[in-house]
């Protein structure tokens, strides 16, 4: 059992490097440690990749526990496996069609709008997390987590009872119109000479197409067709353009602030550490202005928005930036991925499940990649470790979401995905509070205090000059 006292006690190390993760993988790891922490991946991170998120609060107990890297360069391993099982997903969402709608399976208006709102928070929630006690992130980790679990679970039980009340009146109603084509076979009489004349004047007066003259149906104008065809865009340039914008100067933000800044300096490094909230902060405003005149147009014009679609009326677009802020707080502050905030919030405002899961799968996508490309720039991630498990993680991806659309379509339940992503929410809670418990133990053992406000990382210290 020293393997795993070892594996406790790394887990709950805080100084711990990511030396081991510069070096080769099969000289860094012990084999069977390698092995059973990628058959752990393939499984957990199928599951949540199924669910439509990264999977992070279940990665970095496995890598910090079982492989036996540490806490700290477990991060990094993450953020690669939730890349690669994004890139995976993608493949398989990217080019999938709404299932009610001729339109994309991703709602890139909400996940652009989103996206701003959560990287901005993500500024503020690492700041906290720097600040803030661990005993004190452990519980707001626990308090959230367990929150979204529940309530995520209760929306999946109430969507199955639906489904099973839609189901038995399906099944009612084909055996009475079963019952009524019998009566009305066992009744029926020869068909007249006049029924016959009367069938081949309804045929010969068809189109030449086959199908049937219909009048009174109105016919949409050319700016109606437009909207429905620009809606129909498998990858709209507009969403594209802004998110690709958005994550890049996310990137050279974070590289810029971790290498060229310094706290000795106080001026230039607040000023600039601020910067998002104008650049991103602006990127929300422009984006809302957008949704709220596309938005304004469709009603204009008639155009119908089916069940499930969010419509960015004013009074909707002001909740927007204060959900996604604090999602982007919340996962800053407490490490996890705004899959784990942002997933459950689709869902709770009444998102189509396979609609709100593959839009926060989209999301996941751009900040693992902002996040592996600062891990790699900064030398904290070499790469025969980043290829591995970026590698497994998008096979994972790949498994997860083709065997969530088997599923659903043998069964026709999208509570199915509604109540996976509360039950990997629940155990990634789990992993996640076991693991900062240790780390709290381990700093009691030391001698540290528990209840300390740090301020180490904003104040100018030798090594910086």
């Amino acid at each position: 059992m020293e393997w795993l006292a070892e594996g406790a006690r790394r887990l709950g190390s805080t100084d711990d490097t990511y030396e081991v993760l510069k070096g080769g993988l099969f000289e860094e790891t012990e084999l069977w440690a390698l092995i059973v922490a990628t058959i752990l991946i393939l499984t957990l991170g199928s599951l949540a990749a199924g669910a439509g998120i990264g999977g992070g609060g279940l990665f970095v107990p496995i890598y910090a526990f079982v492989l036996g890297v540490g806490a700290k360069a477990a991060v990094p391993l993450s953020k690669c496996t939730i890349l690669g099982a994004a890139i995976g997903n993608f493949v398989s969402i990217g080019w999938s069609r709404h299932p009610h709608a001729d339109r994309p399976l991703i709602d890139y208006e909400t996940s652009t709008f989103m996206q701003s709102g959560e990287l901005l928070g993500v500024i503020f929630g690492v700041l906290l997390n720097l600040l803030l006690p661990e005993l004190l992130i452990i519980i707001f980790l626990a308090g959230l987590l367990s929150y979204n679990a529940v309530r995520t679970l209760r929306k999946g039980r109430t969507k199955w009872i639906q489904e099973s009340e839609q189901f038995e009146k399906e099944e009612k109603s084909k055996d009475a119109a079963s019952g009524v084509e019998l009566a009305e076979a066992s009744s029926a009489v020869p068909a007249s000479e006049a029924d016959l004349d009367h069938v081949v004047v309804a045929y010969e007066n068809k189109e030449d197409d086959g199908q049937e003259k219909i009048s009174g149906k109105p016919e949409r104008s050319p700016e109606l067709q437009k909207l429905y065809d620009d809606a129909a865009a498998q990858f709209p340039v507009w969403a594209w353009s802004i998110i690709l914008l958005m994550t890049g100067f996310s990137v050279v933000y974070a590289v810029i602030k971790a290498e060229l800044l310094s706290p000795c300096e106080p001026g230039v490094y607040w000023f600039f550490y601020f910067t998002p909230v104008i650049v991103l902060g602006g990127a929300m405003y422009v984006i809302a202005v957008f949704l709220n005149k596309l938005h304004e147009k469709r009603v204009a014009h008639g155009y119908e928005y089916i069940d499930g679609d969010i419509q960015f009326s004013v009074e909707q677009l002001k909740k927007f930036p204060t959900v996604s802020l604090l999602a982007g707080v919340a996962a800053g502050l407490l490490g996890i991925g705004g899959g784990m905030v942002i997933g459950p919030l689709f869902i709770e405002i009444g998102m189509q499940p396979q609609v709100g899961t593959s839009s926060c799968a989209f999301m996941i996508l751009w900040t693992a990649t902002s996040g592996v490309i600062q891990y790699y720039a900064a030398g904290k991630l070499g790469w025969e470790f980043m290829i591995w498990f970026m590698a497994f993680g998008f096979v994972s991806g790949q498994l997860g979401q083709r065997g969530v659309n088997k599923v659903l379509k043998q069964t026709g339940r999208p509570s199915i995905v509604v109540l996976l992503l509360g039950s990997i929410i629940g155990v990634a809670c789990i992993a996640m509070t076991i693991s900062g418990i240790l780390k709290v133990a381990h700093a009691a053992e030391n001698g540290d205090p528990l209840f300390k406000f740090s301020t180490t990382d904003f104040t100018c210290q030798d090594d910086d000059y």
